[in-house]
């Protein structure tokens, strides 16, 4: 059996399309449990209005940790997989995910897959987000150097690996969210990935709801995004102590939030790590572009 996880929230306007999409597979050996952190919206007369056997829907407060955790406690699958609330699986998702993982060897922890992205109300298609590596931690610098190998719709876990990683998203790194903290983490355990490459997964943008994954989720985004990237720096410090470069988007990130928040003397500290591992313009001009565009925010 599969089991799918969605975390929800105040979404009953968009969750059919997740729900239906799922009921639509042509592999029907599943579990699909929504976890509700406590809408105040119809979401719960929405979701049982199905009346489908599949799906097991709990009330979970505490934000996206419990939720996932919650969900991970009562669920019965052998494989773990997620959905995002606002998005779709094509038919073939689940089918053509099993047959993937159950060709690995146990050593591959876990995959994940190419996304096609679309605006949500035209439907116009955008881009794919492509999945191409295969491999264990020999991708870790890659992994942690920028949200690649990551995709909350296309992760596919064995059970016993989630488990080992916590059974859900990893908590008190600022974005409570992170699939690609999550993906990077397993890496880091030994766990290989191997990617499938065709797009099984619709996800959509700009609609007028945040994505949890999303910064602008946060209200105290400046303060938890400064911790996210903190995260890394501290989780993968061996890592970067070998390939350097791999720090670069953190540093720059944490650059952009603490020239946010007015803090230019933490800012111009990681400016000047970055400048160690990258000489170059960008390198130069970054903080006073920052800079220029929180004085013009404000």
């Amino acid at each position: 059996m599969i089991t799918i996880i969605t975390n929800t929230k105040n979404r009953a306007h968009l969750i059919s399309r997740c729900i239906e999409s799922i009921q639509q597979q042509s592999y029907q050996n599943y579990e699909h449990i929504i976890a509700d952190g406590c809408s105040t919206d119809n979401t719960e007369e929405l979701v049982h209005s199905y009346n489908d056997h599949h799906i097991k829907y709990l009330k979970v407060e505490g934000g996206p940790v419990a939720q996932m955790r919650e969900a991970f406690a009562i669920s019965q699958g052998e494989y773990i997989t997620f959905l995002d609330d606002d998005d779709e699986y094509r038919p073939e998702k689940l089918q053509k995910q099993l047959d993937l993982i159950l060709s690995l060897p146990a050593e591959y922890g876990f995959i994940y897959g190419t996304m096609s992205y679309y605006e949500n109300d035209t439907k116009r298609y955008l881009y794919d987000h492509k999945a191409e590596y295969d491999g264990g931690e020999e991708l870790l610098a890659t992994a942690i150097s920028d949200a690649i190998i990551c995709g909350t719709p296309s992760l596919m876990y064995r059970r016993e690996v989630f488990a080992s990683i916590g059974g859900s998203w990893i908590a008190n790194i600022g974005n409570e969210a992170s699939d690609w903290a999550l993906a990077c983490i397993t890496l880091k355990q030994g766990w290989k990935v191997a990617p499938l490459k065709e797009s099984y997964i619709n996800v959509y943008v700009n609609h007028s709801s945040t994505r949890l994954s999303d910064e602008s989720f946060y209200v105290d985004r400046c303060e938890r995004y400064i911790k996210f990237h903190k995260y890394f720096l501290e989780e993968y410090a061996e890592t970067i102590q070998g390939y350097p470069q791999s720090a670069i988007k953190h540093y720059e990130g944490l650059m952009f939030y603490y020239t946010r928040l007015g803090q230019l003397k933490e800012a111009w500290h990681f400016n000047k790590r970055l400048l160690k591992v990258r000489l170059n313009l960008r390198s130069l001009v970054l903080l006073p572009y920052y800079l220029c565009k929180s004085i013009m925010r404000r």
